[in-house]
C-alpha cells in the first residue's frame, strides 16, 4: 500500500509536466475566468496556482481525484490560453491575409474571417491588422459580386475608420518617441522626458488598439530605467500587473518580456530574491531575447554571490550564443561569461576566452561594446598577472585615447586606463607615486553614481590584493 500514491504521482506525471511550464500570470486569468461547478475541478486549478505561485512540490496535488479529471483540466487550461494568446492570433490572421491575397481563401477561412470581423471592437490588440484584413477581404468580396458579405464588412470599415487612422498616428508617433528615448539611451546626447505624459496617457486609453498600449508601455518603461525613475517604475508596474492577470495582453512572449524588466527594476532597487524569482521566469522558454535575459540573471546571481549558479547559467546557456545574430547580445553575453569565470577564480579560462572571441570579432567589437568587453577582459588578464598582454593591446588599439573620448558623452568609469596604469607599475615601467597619482585622479574625475561606488571599492580591493603599497582612499 506504501507505493500507491507514488503510482497515482506517475500517473500526474504528464499534467505536473505542464503545470510546471504555467507563468504565474498564466494562472491567475485562468482563475479568473473560470466558472466550475465540479469542486475537483476548482481544487485543482487552485492546487497547480499553489505549485506555480509558492514554489509547493508536486505533492500538492491531490492524489484521490480521478487523474482523468486533470487531463481534461489540462485540455481546458490550454484551450483557454490559445484562445486569449494575441501572439496565435497574429499567426491566424497572417494566415488569413496570406490566403486572401492569394485568392486562396477555403469557405470555412471566409467564416472565420467573417466571425473576426464581426466580433471586433476598437480596443483589440491587433485592431489595426483586424482593419487591414478587412480592406483586403471588402475587395475580394467586390470583384466576386458578395453583396451581402460586402456590406457587412462596408458598414464594419466605415464604422471604425477614424479610429484605424488615430491608431496609425498614433503608432507612427511612437515610433518617433523610441527613437529619442533610445538616442539617449545610446548616446545620452538627447532629453527623452518629455514624451511621458503623452505615453501614459496612450497607455491608459481604454479604448486604444492594445498594440499601441503595449507599445506605449515598453517605451515607458525605457524611459524610466534613462533616468532612474524607481518610485515612477514601480507605479506602473502596480498599474500593468492586473491587466496582465486579466489577459488583456496576454502572450508568454509579452509576459516574459515583463518579467525581465522586472528582474532590472528589482536589481536596481537591490531586491535581489525578487530579481532572481523574475530573471527565472523571464528566461521560461527561450526567444530572441533570451540571451538578453539570462546575462541580467547571471548579473544578479553574481551580485547575490550565487558564484557557482551564476557560471553553471552560462554553460547552459553557451551553446545558443552560437546561433544568435544579434551581436549586441553575443558581446553581452561573452562579457558576462569572462565576468562569471572571473568571480570563480578561473582568470586563465575568463582570459583565453575572451581572445579567442576578440580574435573572431575584433571589428565588431571595437564598433560596438568595446568598452564592456576590454573593462572586464583586462579584470581577468589582470588577476591573471598578465599585465604585459593589457599594456600590449592598450597601446595597439589605442584604447586610453578611446577611453577617453567615449567617457565624455557616457556616465562611466575609467576602467581600462585604472587595469593599464596597474599593469604598468606591475611592469615596472612607473613608480608607486605615479600609479597612485593616476589612480587618485581616475577617482577624483567627477561625481559616481551609487552603482560605480560599489564597483570602485571591488576596484580598490583588487588592486590592493596584487599592490598592497598603493595608497588610495
Amino acid at each position: 500500500m506504501s507505493g500507491e500514491p507514488d503510482m497515482k504521482k506517475q500517473k500526474l506525471k504528464k499534467f505536473i509536466e505542464f503545470a510546471s511550464g504555467l507563468l504565474p500570470h498564466e494562472v491567475k486569468y485562468l482563475l479568473d475566468i473560470q466558472q466550475f461547478e465540479d469542486s475537483d475541478n476548482l481544487t485543482i486549478l487552485n492546487q497547480t496556482n499553489e505549485y506555480v505561485n509558492k514554489n509547493a512540490d508536486n505533492n500538492i496535488f491531490s492524489t484521490h481525484i480521478d487523474k482523468r479529471k486533470f487531463s481534461r483540466i489540462m485540455r481546458w487550461m490550454q484551450e483557454k490560453l490559445r484562445a486569449a494568446d494575441v501572439d496565435a492570433e497574429f499567426s491566424l490572421l497572417i494566415e488569413l491575409e496570406n490566403n486572401l491575397m492569394n485568392d486562396n481563401l477555403s469557405q470555412g477561412q471566409e467564416k472565420q474571417l467573417l466571425k473576426i470581423i464581426n466580433n471586433t471592437e476598437q480596443d483589440e490588440y491587433y485592431f489595426m491588422k483586424r482593419y487591414e484584413l478587412g480592406l483586403h477581404f471588402l475587395n475580394f468580396l467586390l470583384v466576386r459580386m458578395r453583396h451581402k458579405e460586402y456590406h457587412i464588412i462596408e458598414d464594419f470599415i466605415n464604422k471604425y475608420k477614424s479610429q484605424y487612422d488615430h491608431c496609425r498616428m498614433v503608432y507612427m508617433r511612437i515610433q518617433k518617441a523610441t527613437n529619442d528615448i533610445i538616442q539617449q539611451y545610446t548616446y545620452n546626447d538627447i532629453e527623452s522626458r518629455q514624451w511621458e505624459s503623452w505615453l501614459l496617457t496612450i497607455f491608459r486609453d481604454p479604448l486604444m488598439d492594445g498594440m499601441n498600449r503595449y507599445y506605449a508601455l515598453v517605451r515607458l518603461v525605457f524611459l524610466y530605467f534613462n533616468y532612474n525613475l524607481q518610485d515612477k517604475m514601480e507605479a506602473l508596474f502596480e498599474e500593468i500587473d492586473p491587466v496582465l492577470a486579466s489577459g488583456k495582453f496576454y502572450s508568454r512572449r509579452i509576459l516574459i518580456n515583463y518579467y525581465g524588466n522586472r528582474l532590472l527594476y528589482h536589481s536596481k532597487a537591490n531586491r535581489l530574491d525578487l530579481a532572481e524569482k523574475y530573471g527565472w521566469l523571464s528566461i521560461s522558454e527561450k526567444n530572441s531575447d533570451y540571451l538578453h535575459y539570462a546575462n541580467n540573471l547571471c548579473a544578479v546571481l553574481l551580485k547575490k554571490g550565487a558564484l557557482n549558479d551564476a557560471l553553471k547559467l552560462m554553460q547552459d546557456v553557451f551553446p545558443d550564443v552560437k546561433t544568435t545574430s544579434n551581436f549586441h547580445h553575443k558581446t553581452s553575453f561573452t562579457a558576462q561569461y569572462i565576468t562569471a569565470l572571473t568571480q570563480n577564480g578561473q582568470y586563465k579560462e575568463a582570459a583565453q576566452h575572451a581572445e579567442i572571441f576578440l580574435m573572431a570579432n575584433k571589428n565588431e567589437i571595437l564598433r560596438h561594446r568595446w568598452h564592456l568587453f576590454f573593462s572586464v577582459f583586462f579584470r581577468s588578464l589582470f588577476l591573471k598577472g598578465d599585465y604585459k598582454k593589457i599594456i600590449q593591446y592598450s597601446q595597439k588599439l589605442n584604447l586610453i585615447e578611446k577611453e577617453r573620448k567615449y567617457l565624455k558623452r557616457i556616465n562611466s568609469l575609467p576602467a581600462i586606463q585604472w587595469y593599464f596604469e596597474a599593469a604598468r607599475y606591475q611592469s615596472e615601467i612607473i613608480e608607486i607615486n605615479e600609479l597612485n597619482n593616476s589612480l587618485r585622479s581616475i577617482l577624483n574625475g567627477g561625481e559616481h553614481p551609487d552603482k560605480q561606488k560599489q564597483i570602485i571599492e571591488e576596484l580598490k580591493i583588487e588592486i590592493r590584493k596584487k599592490i598592497p603599497e598603493v595608497k588610495i582612499k
